[in-house]
């Protein structure tokens, strides 16, 4: 298999991959009464300058998480995750604030759902 085959063959899976870890979140949410506002791929993924073995960087911007610090927030949601998926749970106003880390996210987020 070629390079280009091999490399878009990789990203059809990490996308897969992504939109699964994404319900998976989104029946978490249900269950536990907290709501996703929106998921994006970001990353070397979104950006398009992944590697064949480039993990997959996912964001949830999730409702009713204030409460928690990033850990509970990861634990929350390990049932969501894969192998080679990376998570980041953020509020919406975590998400929408000025830090330049955050307007960066913003600027490369492919949005999930």
């Amino acid at each position: 298999m070629g390079k280009a085959k091999s490399a878009l063959k990789s990203q059809t899976r990490a996308l897969e991959l992504a939109r699964s870890a994404v319900n998976s979140a989104v029946s978490i949410c249900r269950a536990r009464g907290c709501k996703i506002a929106a998921a994006y791929l970001v990353g070397s993924r979104a950006r398009e300058d992944y590697r064949e073995d480039s993990d997959i960087d996912l964001v949830l911007i999730v409702e009713g998480v204030e409460g928690l610090n990033a850990l509970q927030r990861l634990e929350l949601f390990k049932e969501a995750l894969q192998p080679n998926v990376e998570l980041r749970v953020y509020t919406p106003s975590e998400w929408h604030s000025d830090s330049p880390w955050m307007r960066e996210l913003r600027r490369e987020a492919l949005p999930l759902y």
